[in-house]
């Protein structure tokens, strides 16, 4: 009996209880293929609960029946994505949170990877990916965005300890780009995972941000280069695959309910967003310039000094010579005067 007990703690060590949380909004042609990617899971399902808040027009709730991890809450009102996060976080019960958003791909380890590093990582609150790779379906390539930073990484690849919520949250007005302040500004300590472990990325036309505007930055970005990796390479699933590959735009254009279009909020904290980045643009442009005027009128300060004191040497040197040349005279003018007084 003492072995089957330690036998049993050992395993609650290495297989914690996980939350996977996924938050979503109108995303049905996306949901079968989000539960093959569950389904594909390597980590044990019996060390697994799934959280899934649903705040959509369209409720999911019948194409989740046959999954017993699943915990599915529903609800009337939209929320922003740091309220539904929030909400998430206070139904988990698991050790670890894991997140997998619902229209991107999750590799079998993504949860055993996670878990892994942060095994092997103690002194790590997060993790995620700083690097992701993002498949454009209209030009049929992959594109690697990042690294950002040791300590940066995107939502949809974050796993934590659950005792991080004891001192962040994420910020109920945010509807995207809710990392920075759940992260407290990229200051909570961090594990970086491998990013073909954790998620690949593909670009629709239902993406709350559409992610084509990322390609109008690449140019000189040092952030953002063509990948040799292909969704070949990383889905083994040939259903999945072809979702991702072929039949995704017919089915999302014949979806109305998942348009951008219906997310108001979204779009208004994009545009939000874009203004305040332009604005800083000017600011940082204007401040370029001021730097640029000042450093110009000191270089001519600058140089204008450096003539004045040149000038002002070649007069002491002329100074010190004609000194010179005076004490030479008086010298013998003395002596002249002291020859007419002796004689």
């Amino acid at each position: 009996m003492p072995t089957k007990k330690k036998n049993n703690n050992k395993n609650k060590n290495k297989y914690p209880l996980v939350s996977v949380c996924t938050p979503t909004f109108n995303r049905r042609p996306f949901i079968p293929y989000m539960i093959k990617c569950f389904n594909h899971q390597t980590y044990p399902k019996d060390k697994i609960e799934w959280i899934i808040v649903d705040d959509g027009t369209d409720k999911i709730e019948e194409l989740l029946t046959d999954i017993p991890q699943i915990k599915y809450f529903k609800y009337d009102s939209k929320m922003t994505l740091g309220e539904k996060r929030n909400i998430m976080h206070s139904k988990c019960k698991g050790e670890i949170i894991v997140y997998m958003d619902d229209d991107d791909y999750y590799p079998p380890e993504r949860i055993s990877h996670a878990v892994e590093m942060l095994q092997k990582h103690p002194e790590a609150l997060c993790g995620g990916s700083s690097i992701m790779n993002i498949y454009f379906k209209h030009i049929n390539k992959m594109f690697q965005f990042g690294p950002y930073g040791e300590k940066h990484a995107t939502a949809a690849t974050f796993a934590f300890r659950r005792k991080l919520l004891e001192d962040t949250s994420y910020d109920n007005g945010a509807c995207l780009a809710e990392e920075k302040h759940f992260l407290k500004n990229y200051t909570v300590p961090f594990v970086q995972f491998d990013s073909l472990k954790t998620i690949l990325v593909f670009s629709h036309i239902h993406n709350s941000f559409d992610k084509k505007d990322l390609l109008n930055q690449s140019t000189n970005n040092p952030f953002i280069k063509e990948s040799n990796v292909n969704p070949g390479d990383i889905i083994s699933d040939t259903d999945i695959l072809m979702f991702f590959l072929k039949d995704i735009d017919a089915l999302l254009s014949n979806y109305e309910p998942g348009s951008p279009t219906n997310k108001k909020d979204v779009l208004n904290q994009i545009e939000e967003i874009k203004q305040k980045r332009e604005e800083a643009m000017k600011e940082r442009n204007a401040q370029n310039s001021f730097v640029n005027r000042v450093n110009s009128t000191n270089n001519k300060l600058q140089n204008e000094f450096i003539k004045k004191m040149t000038d002002m040497t070649i007069v002491i040197q002329e100074l010190n010579l004609e000194n010179a040349n005076l004490r030479q005279k008086v010298a013998y003018l003395e002596e002249k005067l002291l020859k007419c007084k002796n004689g």
